[in-house]
């Protein structure tokens, strides 16, 4: 039985965008599954970008939401979309990469969103840096469900970095669309495929990291890293380790320090999500 894909955008019209060494051309990527809620936002926050030269995909996991009404609704913003089945969030990630033309590649979730000059920002940034640099990334502004908001700044410990979690913003990288090439992201992991990439890329050349000490982009707290089962997340935890090269000493301490900051990073979650809000409106009274 054949897969069905749907798709379209300006590219499926003959329509192509290309960059120059002023403005290079810059890929942003929305991967989504039922996200109808959420998605026009992450659409209008690319589209209203102040950097012009943008190519925008999304690519739908053939979501059953309403999703593909909304993004049909907005073909006519869209450089190319399509709609099919995958193994999962990193396998449309690494189909979405395929499908990208620009010199840089962003990937924003659907429940995610850019500052308005996000984009010129970073092309300012790494046109001011040498071309070893590969990856350029910053903080972000986190949003919690009771409607408070915090910078969720960047920590840039290797040792973090390695033992513990993403530590790192992913919703504020862009990449070297070069750089991927030969690099994908591992499907077979449910969570922890853009820590894996980060690792394995730090673990190549640290200098290859540029950070721009500014939030870039909007995050909704929640989502899969918190839903899944702690079990679940040190299995992940120790193949991941693996998977680097790390040792049994090197994947019993990952593991040790995922267990042990367990409860300080979701005792964190908790007070910005309910003390925090408490403070401020008794400040208020």
């Amino acid at each position: 039985m054949s897969e069905t894909i749907q798709q379209g955008g300006r590219r499926t019209l003959g329509n192509t965008r290309s960059g120059t060494a002023d403005k290079p051309l810059v890929s942003v990527l929305t991967v989504v599954w039922n996200a109808a809620d959420t998605l026009e936002r992450t659409i209008r926050s690319v589209k209203g970008q102040t950097y012009a030269n943008i190519e925008y995909i999304i690519v739908d996991g053939a979501s059953t939401d309403g999703t593909l009404d909304v993004i049909k609704r907005n073909a006519d913003q869209l450089d190319l979309w399509m709609s099919a089945k995958d193994r999962g969030i990193y396998d449309a990630m690494n189909k979405g990469i395929a499908l990208c033309t620009g010199e840089w590649v962003a990937m924003i979730n659907a429940d995610d969103w850019y500052e308005p000059d996000t984009i010129e920002r970073m092309v300012r940034e790494a046109r001011s840096r040498p071309d070893t640099v590969n990856i350029v990334h910053g903080d972000m502004w986190i949003h919690y469900p009771n409607g408070q908001m915090r910078v969720k700044h960047a920590k840039r410990s290797g040792f973090l970095l390695k033992y513990w979690e993403m530590v790192l913003n992913h919703p504020t990288f862009f990449v070297r669309r070069s750089f991927y090439k030969g690099r994908p992201f591992d499907p077979e992991f449910r969570v922890s495929g853009d820590h894996q990439w980060t690792v394995r890329a730090y673990l190549e050349d640290p200098g290859q990291f540029h950070y721009i000490p500014e939030a870039l982009s909007h995050h909704s707290a929640g989502g899969a890293s918190f839903a899944i089962p702690f079990g679940k997340a040190l299995k992940e935890t120790r193949r991941l380790s693996r998977s680097v090269g790390m040792g049994l000493l090197g994947q019993y301490l990952s593991m040790g320090v995922r267990v042990a900051l367990y409860v300080p990073q979701h005792l964190k979650l908790w007070f910005n999500e309910h003390l925090a809000s408490d403070r401020q409106a008794a400040s208020k009274a």
